[in-house]
């Protein structure tokens, strides 16, 4: 009785176990990127069209908040909040740069008509863009809160049910292929044919 109630724990332990090193894994990787990349926001999805072509709406994109804002230069793709209200997170290409008492950066966006009315300093930068993963971000925008934990749970729930059933069939297949092994000379010898538990 004691070892059936333990085999019956095992699958349940294996799949939270795999469940954990899912889990983990994701968590290494987004903290992996905010450290390496020196700040605590690796990844923007771009909301807007300024920037077309070189990004589009949809686009994700990584960015480089180690990236010292002294050498940050004219054509470069800077990430920065808004200078004048600080409500909006930017993307756009460095115009000019202007060298006085302090740095100070002319952006435009690739699809804007004019450079934008602001200055960028060192106080609004948020770092370089490294790389671009095209379109993905329709898929982020569509799973925004609260879809995204519910996608989570459902893809965790699945997980840990297709683990407890892979490992119970595997016993039940082996119960079974040893319980119709028999002494055939043994007039007293029997098979027990098992009904697989679903």
């Amino acid at each position: 009785m004691e070892e059936e109630s333990k085999s019956k724990r095992k699958p349940v332990i294996k799949a939270l176990i795999n469940i954990c090193i899912i889990i983990l894994g994701m968590v290494v990787i987004y903290f992996g990127f905010t450290f390496a990349l020196g700040t605590n926001t690796p990844f923007y999805v771009v909301s807007s069209g300024s920037m077309v072509p070189s990004l589009v709406i949809g686009d994700i994109i990584i960015v480089n908040g180690g990236v010292d804002f002294d050498e940050i230069n004219a054509g470069d793709i800077i990430v920065f909040n808004e200078p004048k209200y600080g409500s909006k997170v930017i993307v756009h290409r460095v115009k000019e740069i202007h060298e006085a008492s302090t740095r100070r950066i002319i952006t435009k966006g690739d699809h804007n008509p004019a450079p934008d009315d602001w200055f960028v300093t060192s106080e609004d930068f948020l770092g370089g863009v490294i790389f671009t993963i095209p379109r993905v971000g329709y898929l982020a925008t569509a799973i925004a809160p609260p879809m995204n934990y519910l996608l989570i749970v459902g893809v965790i729930a699945t997980i840990f049910i297709l683990e407890i059933r892979s490992n119970r069939s595997e016993p039940e297949e082996s119960k079974e292929s040893k319980a119709e092994v028999f002494d055939e000379g043994d007039d007293n010898s029997f098979s027990t044919h098992l009904i697989p538990f679903r």
